[in-house]
């Protein structure tokens, strides 16, 4: 009978078969997976760790040491955005971004996406839109600038949103969304 195991110094699984003098024993489901350490965030502090392996390899810092040193504060990670978009109110989005912080991975990762698409010449701006019957419910925009011909424009856009946009939507949260603007 063959039995799955985990090798445990390089985090895989083996197959072994079990010879007659073992026992048949039951595994349960932690003697065969084990528990995954939790991820810990500050929030106190504005930072947040991005793995728990810092604290295993930096044990005598403490953990918001550790968190400061791991990752980027919000403004610095929003101050790299206008190399890749056009930013017309740099304060607004910025106050939008501090408000929603989950959609900077997303921003960093869109423009290559799109490039692929629209070639990598194409120029973006980033804008936020307000509801006017509904000023909280604001959503930030990423405009692909572009001089191509209405249609041939929209048909690259409906590739990319069926092949990555709407794939990836639910990241968003209704608060990013991404359109075309005719230059």
């Amino acid at each position: 009978m063959q039995q799955l195991v985990i090798n445990n110094q390089f985090g895989f699984f083996v197959s072994r078969k079990r010879n007659s003098n073992q026992s048949s024993r039951k595994n349960d489901f932690e003697s065969v997976i084990p528990p995954q350490p939790k991820v810990q965030e500050y929030r106190d502090s504005g930072y947040y760790l991005d793995s728990i392996s810092a604290l295993v390899t930096n044990q005598s810092l403490t953990p918001e040491q550790i968190a400061k040193g791991k990752t980027k504060t919000v403004t610095e990670e929003i101050n790299v955005l206008p190399v890749k978009y056009e930013i017309s109110d740099f304060d607004e989005v910025k106050a939008f971004l501090s408000k929603n912080r989950f959609l900077i991975s997303l921003l960093e990762e869109i423009p290559g996406k799109i490039h692929q698409y629209f070639g990598s010449s194409q120029k973006l701006a980033l804008q936020v839109i307000h509801e006017p019957d509904f000023p909280e419910n604001s959503e930030l925009w990423i405009l692909v600038l572009t001089e191509l011909p209405a249609k041939e424009a929209r048909s690259i856009m409906n590739r990319f949103d069926k092949d990555w946009w709407l794939k990836n939507l639910h990241q968003a949260s209704c608060k990013l969304n991404v359109g075309i603007k005719y230059v």
